[in-house]
């Protein structure tokens, strides 16, 4: 699949944030909005992302920041996880009719490429815009079929299949081999010792 690196990038920090959890791996989606664990998570995503907001933008979260940021990752969860392009297309719709992006062309960076936000928007605006419009233009531009979540056991991870047909099922090569060996193993376990 090609896009240009901005783009691959946006979608990288969409995908990021869906997939963000606390140190102790629990899913932000399943943690209290009062949580210092949802609070540290969330600091966490923003510091390592730090070059995706304005100069300006107030990097400590507010408690409303951080329970927008955990709604932002559920709503980005939900649109991978659609099983049809009508449920997908729902909900892709629902999280730009929340996030509301208003592109504007700029070239801060010598690059000429589109923000979704002005510089002065709040964090989680900037935030909710750029994932927002990162995961329109897989889905618009590729398919729903494009980000999908880890068929692993154990994993529920959001992925973007970067295949050329379309195959990845798995959010990494170790949950691919992982669930290799565990399906070798119960064909080994089932059949009958001579």
């Amino acid at each position: 699949m090609d896009y240009d690196t901005y783009n691959t990038e946006a979608v990288q920090l969409a995908v990021d944030l869906a997939n963000l959890a606390s140190a102790d791996d629990v899913p932000v989606a399943e943690l209290t909005p009062d949580s210092d664990a949802l609070r540290a998570a969330c600091e966490t995503f923003v510091t390592s992302h730090r070059d995706w907001f304005a100069e300006l933008t107030d990097i400590p979260l507010t408690g409303v920041d951080v329970v927008e940021i955990a709604e932002l990752a559920h709503c980005l969860r939900d649109v991978a996880s659609a099983s049809t392009d009508d449920e997908s297309t729902d909900r892709l719709n629902a999280l730009l009719h929340q996030c509301r992006p208003v592109p504007r062309a700029t070239n801060h960076d010598g690059h000429l490429h589109l923000h979704y936000t002005d510089d002065d928007a709040p964090l989680t605006e900037q935030l909710g815009a750029t994932v927002s419009m990162a995961f329109a233009n897989v889905i618009v531009r590729q398919g729903r079929n494009r980000i999908g979540i880890c068929a692993a056991a154990d994993c529920a991870n959001v992925f973007v299949d970067t295949s050329r047909n379309r195959s990845r099922r798995y959010c990494s090569e170790t949950c691919a081999s992982r669930t290799t060996v565990s399906a070798y193993r119960a064909r080994k376990k089932a059949q009958p010792s001579k």
